[in-house]
């Protein structure tokens, strides 16, 4: 299988430019030369988009068409790529990370009733219905891609890499003395202060918590366009911390320096997203803390395998099941030992790819068998 990606040229969280051309492991790596102005505001996001898929868009046409094409639904508007390579017979896989312009008109930052958020409504459908496959994280949001009217939906869930992000409990001390995190209780969020999540409930717990368990520290890393309402929170604060997005090769110490790890997803955005932090979260063998959307798939499966808690958004009951976690550290070792197992048989990097790989393969070779009768 030769696989070509194209791709765009910053880091996800800043720092240097990647080179314009390059093979990974045997993969062809195509940069654009789009702007990489960040998360902090949705104008410099769609400056991103705009800027990613014009370039993106150059290159497809360039390029000798593939014989499968898959898309993302980040940036949006990216699956029309996907749709005039479909147009010039490669087969199209659409995978859904966020779903729009649902997710717009769920969090009031696009007017469904508006021109232009029934035109991109429209749009939505005509891509779902032209995808040979769409890709959904759970199956709540393969209901509404269905819905939605796509033909084939195909659930493969958000995954880690089992191998670098593991249970390390060395690693996660080494982490916490670099930090001045010995002996607090750290609950920990790691990625995207973005719209979709809530954080007003979050930092009520740790107010509330101040003055019954100064253990307790609730450790924000990342960026977004929430960071300023989290940062505000952590001003005097002795239980908030912030820091920013750690290299990867801190990742695993990060996330083995937690006890348990936070999730928040707003009640509106439940089946139209899915927080990927879970899957890491799972992989370094920790519980998780579930804050919001207790409908979700997630939420659902936190509760029945009792891997954390699940608490919707509830200050009170998110300080409640912090107490109870910081007072049981027995029952938290039991929950992230069965978090790294139900990882093993649900959300592993291994059977995340091996189901991508059947799906491409399948739609190959059923792109050259038309080729075939039809030559």
């Amino acid at each position: 299988m030769d696989v070509t990606v194209v791709a765009g040229s910053g880091r996800y969280a800043g720092g240097a430019r990647l080179p314009s051309r390059e093979d990974w492991r045997g993969v062809h790596v195509h940069r654009v030369r789009c702007t990489s102005l960040g998360r902090a505001s949705a104008g410099r996001r769609l400056t991103d988009y705009a800027t990613y898929f014009i370039l993106a868009a150059a290159r497809v046409i360039a390029m000798h068409p593939p014989d499968v094409v898959v898309c993302l639904s980040t940036p949006p508007l990216l699956a029309l790529l996907g749709a005039m390579a479909r147009r010039r017979g490669a087969r199209f896989v659409y995978k859904v990370e966020d779903l729009y312009p649902d997710v717009a008109f769920a969090l009031g930052a696009l007017r469904e009733r508006s021109v232009l958020g029934r035109a991109l409504a429209w749009l939505s459908r005509a891509i779902l219905a032209r995808a040979d496959a769409v890709v959904a994280l759970d199956g709540a949001m393969a209901e509404t891609l269905h819905a939605r009217g796509a033909r084939r939906v195909e659930v493969i869930p958000n995954w880690a890499d089992g191998q670098r992000l593991r249970l390390d409990l060395e690693a996660g001390e080494r982490f916490r003395r670099e930090e001045c995190l010995e002996g607090r209780f750290v609950v920990l969020y790691a990625g995207n202060l973005g719209r979709a999540h809530r954080f007003d409930t979050v930092l009520g717990a740790a107010k509330a918590l101040a003055g019954r368990e100064p253990r307790v520290l609730f450790l924000f890393v990342g960026d977004g366009e929430r960071l300023a309402e989290v940062r505000a929170a952590s001003l005097g604060s002795a239980n908030v911390k912030l820091m920013p997005y750690q290299p990867a090769a801190r990742l695993n110490a990060l996330f083995n320096a937690a006890d348990i790890h936070l999730v928040t997803l707003r009640d509106e955005a439940a089946g139209l997203l899915v927080p990927s932090k879970y899957a890491s979260a799972l992989a370094a063998g920790k519980p998780v803390l579930m804050a919001g959307a207790r409908s979700s798939a997630m939420a659902q499966e936190i509760e029945r395998e009792r891997l954390g808690f699940s608490c919707g958004h509830d200050a009170e009951q998110i300080a409640t099941a912090v107490l109870a976690a910081c007072g049981d550290p027995v029952r938290v070792r039991r929950q992230g030992e069965h978090a790294r197992e139900v990882f093993t048989t649900r959300y592993d990097r291994t059977m995340a790819t091996a189901q991508w790989h059947d799906l491409i393969g399948g739609l190959a070779r059923s792109s050259m068998r038309v080729e075939g009768d039809g030559g």
